[in-house]
Parts: C-alpha cells; sequence; structure tokens
C-alpha cells in the first residue's frame, strides 16, 4: 500500500484527471481511482471530499444534482475550463519533481563532495 503522506501531493491531479475524463459523483471517482490504479490507491471520503470542495470554491470544478434510477440524487463534478488549465500545470509540476527524483534514486552520481 502506498504511504498516505506520499499520496497527498498527487491526489489533487488524479482526482481532476478522473473528472476529466467524464462527469462522475464521489463514490464513482473513489471506484475509478481504485480500479484504474489497480487497486493501489484506496482513498475514503474524508480524503475525497475536502478535495472537490477545494476545487469547486476554485472554480476548477462545478457540480450538479442528478436523480438516480432509485429515486435518490447524486452530486456530480465536471471539470472547468480553469480545472483543465489548472489540471495541465499540476501534471507539469508533477513530471518535474518525478524526472527529479527519478535523478536521484536512479542516476549515476559518481562521487558527490559536499561543501564543508
Amino acid at each position: 500500500m502506498i504511504d498516505k503522506e506520499m499520496l497527498k501531493g498527487i491526489m489533487k491531479i488524479l482526482v481532476l484527471k478522473v473528472i476529466s475524463l467524464e462527469d462522475t459523483y464521489g463514490y464513482d471517482l473513489i471506484k475509478t481511482l481504485k480500479m484504474l490504479s489497480h487497486d493501489l490507491i484506496d482513498i475514503k471520503e474524508g480524503t475525497l471530499y475536502p478535495i472537490l470542495h477545494n476545487f469547486e470554491a476554485q472554480k476548477d470544478i462545478r457540480s450538479y444534482w442528478i436523480e438516480s434510477d432509485k429515486g435518490r440524487k447524486r452530486k456530480y463534478y465536471s471539470i472547468t475550463d480553469k480545472g483543465l488549465q489548472t489540471l495541465t500545470e499540476l501534471t507539469s509540476q508533477w513530471q518535474l519533481l518525478e524526472e527529479a527524483t527519478h535523478l536521484i534514486l536512479e542516476g549515476n552520481h559518481g562521487t558527490v563532495k559536499k561543501n564543508s
């Protein structure tokens, strides 16, 4: 299982990415993240909903209600144009961090000299 602290940094990108694929509601978003990650990411509602509320407050997503077949209303989320820009920016930042991490963990560093 992935450390929760490590996962915090990437969750915003993953949530926006899934919403960008199609409008969705909270429980379905959790299931989709789990399925797409082959069960490696299993977030709880207590983690997801603050992310959704922040994105909605920042106008990265918008919400609307739809009544289900069983007569229950579900709150759906869709990405906005601003959210697509945010997703692009966050993805670029993630790719830079991923590259830097790879360079450090996998690179051939030779002898590293520290300034004393």
